[in-house]
């Protein structure tokens, strides 16, 4: 097995453990609820049962051949297992549970004896077992005793029977001799092997004795609460699991980060945990997980392509409300923070949602610019990443408060918000005049960020894809569909000239915001 078959087939064990893990939920309140079930329906509807047992042994006297020379009752096939195993069937023999039925009349009720009594052998012995079950323990245990004593009692008589019939031939031979002859040799065996077989007819039946008798249980045999809880355990769990996967499988959403990365062979540059903060969370908390994977996006940036300066990053995502203007805006106010100098274009002329986040105005911007109707400049507003001001997120003032405290050095931000929507958006981005505008954003900024429409919704965002230097895709967990990334990935990445840098996870969990360029890169 060579190497990339043993790291496929860790991949595949890793992502069936993601899977359970991450439906975890499904699979706990499988087992609890079906566990409960099953104990409280074996507790609640079935009724307590009692078993008494009754153990006989079979004993061979030998009194035939010892007194006649030959085996009366056995044939020259003798197997002594065999044997056993006749007498245990024979228990339930017809002639048996009529006695049986006679004799407890009054306590059974009606019930049939045989079909409350189970016959098995004792291994290794020469014992077998008669094993009463009911729900009276008394019962149980009269019904076990009292087949064993009937058993014997026919079997004695049986054997008896055989004896009469042995010895009836003889009698008549004895009979029949003349008295001349009776002081023969032949007549005298004949009337000693009589005597013989009379004496044999008088013990016999004592070759089966009872060794230990029943007697009333304490405690029922069944239900048994704890063996059926830890098979439903098992059974359930195993449901559990099938569920899970059954799920998983028929679910179009994107679950984990690999599939991410299965699906767009492109490194994640952070992996953002949902915040209940608002869109700016490096603003109102700067400390919490979100902030610090907006700061990892920023510094991943820097390594993604270190032998080239990229100035002009278009941010993108599959379909709407995936996140991409929240990490534009986070983005812009982390890189300013850090002494970089940020133009952000809102070049989503459709469904624009920056100008809120950031709380500016909306009545000119870009769509004015791209028509000459101002210039780049005129479309522009300033905003201080110190001094920012969201009266949307005033339940977190203080925290607001102290971001801009903490952010000594940061430089002015300049955004462009889309302006009056235009009822030819497409056209528009599309035109030479918003790729010179890129340009001229990039003589005065370090960093240009592009706002783009989703790439599912319209071919708007690949307009704009080829007029930057990279460009960001924003997904989001337990959102984007599978369909859609593989879109992205067939009609996007591998159609449109263009450089996709990455992507920026978002409603990620908390412990997975540290992104995976530094290692894809590295190892594998």
């Amino acid at each position: 097995m060579d190497s990339s078959t043993m790291r496929a087939g860790g991949s595949d064990l890793r992502g069936y453990l993601e899977v359970l893990w991450r439906r975890k939920l499904v699979i706990i309140l499988s087992v609890l609820s079906i566990t409960a079930v099953a104990v409280t329906a074996t507790l609640v509807l079935e009724t307590p049962l009692y078993q008494s047992s009754t153990e006989l042994m079979q004993r061979d006297s030998g009194l035939d051949r010892a007194l006649l020379g030959s085996d009366i009752f056995l044939d020259v096939s003798y197997q002594p297992e065999r044997t056993l195993q006749t007498a245990a069937e024979l228990v339930l023999a017809p002639e048996v549970v009529d006695r049986v039925n006679e004799e407890l009349e009054s306590e059974l009720d009606g019930k049939n004896a045989s079909s409350l009594v189970d016959v098995g052998l004792v291994k290794q012995t020469d014992i077998f077992r008669i094993t009463a079950t009911d729900s009276d323990p008394e019962l149980a245990a009269l019904v076990a005793n009292t087949f064993a004593s009937e058993y014997i009692e026919w079997r004695r008589e049986v054997d008896q029977r055989a004896l009469r019939e042995a010895r009836a031939p003889i009698e008549a031979q004895v009979e029949a001799t003349p008295e001349e002859q009776k002081q023969s040799i032949e007549y005298q065996v004949m009337t000693e092997k009589l005597q013989t077989m009379k004496l044999i007819e008088s013990i016999r039946g004592n070759d089966i004795e009872v060794v230990k008798p029943a007697t009333a249980a304490t405690s029922p045999s069944s239900p048994q609460p704890v063996r059926t809880g830890v098979v439903a355990f098992f059974v359930s769990l195993i449901f559990g699991v099938g569920a899970v996967l059954t799920i998983d499988r028929f679910d179009t959403r994107i679950r984990s980060t690999d599939e991410v990365t299965r699906r767009i062979s492109k490194p994640v540059l952070s992996a953002v945990p949902w915040s209940s903060n608002g869109p700016l969370v490096t603003l109102s908390e700067p400390a919490s997980p979100s902030s610090e994977a907006y700061r990892l996006l920023k510094t991943n940036l820097s390594y993604v392509m270190p032998d080239q300066k990229l100035k002009s990053i278009m941010v993108t995502s599959p379909d709407p409300c995936e996140g991409k203007s929240t990490t534009i805006a986070n983005l812009a106010v982390t890189l300013a923070r850090a002494g970089k100098k940020v133009i952000i274009l809102e070049a989503d002329l459709r469904r624009p949602m920056l100008y809120k986040y950031l709380g500016l105005e909306n009545s000119i911007g870009l769509s004015n610019a791209i028509v000459d109707s101002c210039t780049l400049r005129e479309s522009m507003q300033m905003i201080d990443a110190k001094e920012i001001s969201m009266p949307q997120f005033t339940q977190n003032l203080k925290g607001a408060a102290e971001a801009a405290a903490s952010s000594n050095g940061a430089m002015p931000i300049y955004c462009a918000t889309a302006g009056p929507l235009p009822p030819n958006p497409g056209e528009l981005v599309a035109s030479d005049r918003l790729a010179a505008i890129i340009e001229e954003a990039c003589e005065y900024a370090d960093y240009v960020l592009v706002d783009a429409p989703p790439l599912a919704a319209v071919g708007d965002a690949a307009s704009i894809a080829s007029r930057v230097d990279g460009v960001v895709l924003v997904v989001k967990m337990a959102q984007t569909t599978k369909k859609s990334l593989d879109f992205v990935n067939n009609q996007f990445i591998n159609a449109v000239p263009c450089n996709v840098l990455g992507v920026v996870i978002t409603n990620a969990a908390s412990e997975g915001s540290y992104g995976s360029y530094y290692y894809s890169g590295h190892y594998g």
